[in-house]
């Protein structure tokens, strides 16, 4: 393998991780969060290249196992993906970035091996699915009559009440209140049109810090 392979490999890496992470970086402009993003999808672009790279190298010299070093890359990017994820109350965010840092991973590993045409025509379907897919995903929600919520409440007299009381600005079509024979608990299934002024997630949010809510859902 000649320097200027290893330079090429190394530049590709940067370039292909760099075009995923400006996609992830865009969604945090202005909304006063941090999450995974361009740096960080470079960083681990490069850095599993380079462990391909060593491997290739350890393979060569010593005759070791060159796989073993991809898959040790793969396991431990989990680590780093976990960290993209964020709970706020019952909502989980983040999912679609930890995935995109494992899918950076394998990129820079085919970027490392020398792989140039798996790496570059694999970030341009991680693209089409972050940002086509991802703008068809939102029309299809945007189009979407109803919005149905599931909640887990205990079965107390109050807690439908309370439930009508944050419901009250949206266009509520049908509320199904069912037994969940599990210590006395209550599955409330409430099928709504949000109003302008409220989106999904804001309401709930706003349901999960009812009291006696122990579970929300957006169906």
């Amino acid at each position: 393998m000649t320097e200027q392979e290893i330079i090429i490999r190394l530049v590709l890496a940067v370039a292909l991780g760099g075009f995923i992470g400006l996609e992830r970086e865009r969604l945090h402009v202005g909304a006063g969060t941090y999450s995974a993003g361009f740096r960080t999808h470079i960083l681990v672009c490069v850095g599993a290249a380079v462990s391909m790279l060593v491997s290739e190298w350890l393979h060569y010299e010593f005759k070791s196992d060159a796989a073993r070093v991809a898959a040790q890359v793969i396991s431990g990017i989990g680590f780093l993906g976990a960290g993209a994820i964020m709970r706020e109350g019952l909502l989980i965010r983040g999912l679609t970035t930890a995935a995109s840092l494992w899918v950076v991973a394998a990129v820079g590993l085919a970027a490392g091996s020398g792989l140039y045409l798996v790496a570059t025509f694999s970030t341009l379907l991680v693209l089409f699915a972050l940002i086509v897919l991802g703008t068809l995903e939102g029309f299809v929600r945007d189009r979407r009559k109803f919005d149905i919520i599931g909640i887990v409440v205990e079965n107390q007299p109050s807690q439908i009440g309370l439930i009508g009381s944050v419901l009250g600005v949206s266009n509520v079509k049908k509320i199904e209140v069912s037994n969940m024979d599990e210590g006395g608990k209550l599955f409330v299934e409430v099928c709504l049109k949000l109003s302008p002024e409220l989106n999904v997630v804001e309401l709930v949010q706003r349901l999960a810090a009812l009291p006696g809510v122990q579970r929300v859902e957006q169906k």
